[in-house]
């Protein structure tokens, strides 16, 4: 069974997340369905030409964008809390064309405390893998989430979805 991941911090002040923000106009404004059976969480996109580094490719940066996102959100619907991103084990391994869907898929590989490592794959419409990663993260308490957001972000809503 496919089932759309809500995404919870829409209605929060001052989000405008680069890829999953349905009101960033400049942003790839991503949904992400969990499916059960496999237990990846997955989105796709067609990347357009204003992602490109060269013609007809898409940037590496952005690459790097899609499978931290996706990653985010398998970690995030297995565990409900807020995860900062610690390392990308990134590989390329084919041209990404634009304009053509893409897959990206994400599963949890390990869970180790604050620590999470979640493996992640950009596919073609032909299924050929063209990159994959292995993303890190870590669970920060409240004090360091202050620090790094400001107060005026760590409304009630918000922190429900934050380790104590």
């Amino acid at each position: 069974m496919i089932k759309e991941i809500e995404n919870v911090f829409s209605g929060f002040p001052g989000y405008n997340c680069f890829a999953c923000a349905p009101h960033n106009e400049h942003g790839l404004r991503l949904k992400f369905f969990h499916d059960q059976e496999t237990g990846e969480v997955f989105t796709t996109v067609s990347a357009e030409e204003h992602f490109c580094g060269w013609p007809g490719i898409v940037h590496g940066g952005v690459q790097c964008a899609l499978v931290d996102e996706v990653s985010f959100w398998a970690m995030f619907n297995e565990t409900r809390k807020i995860a900062l991103t610690a390392r990308i084990d990134m590989v390329y391994m084919k041209k990404v064309p634009s304009g053509r869907t893409l897959d990206v898929r994400a599963k949890i590989k390990e869970i180790r405390g604050r620590w999470i490592e979640v493996d992640s794959v950009i596919r073609d419409e032909d299924g050929t893998e063209l990159a994959s990663a292995t993303v890190t993260y870590v669970s920060p308490r409240k004090e360091v989430l202050r620090e790094i957001f400001g107060l005026e972000h760590l409304s009630e809503e918000f922190l429900q979805y934050v380790r104590d």
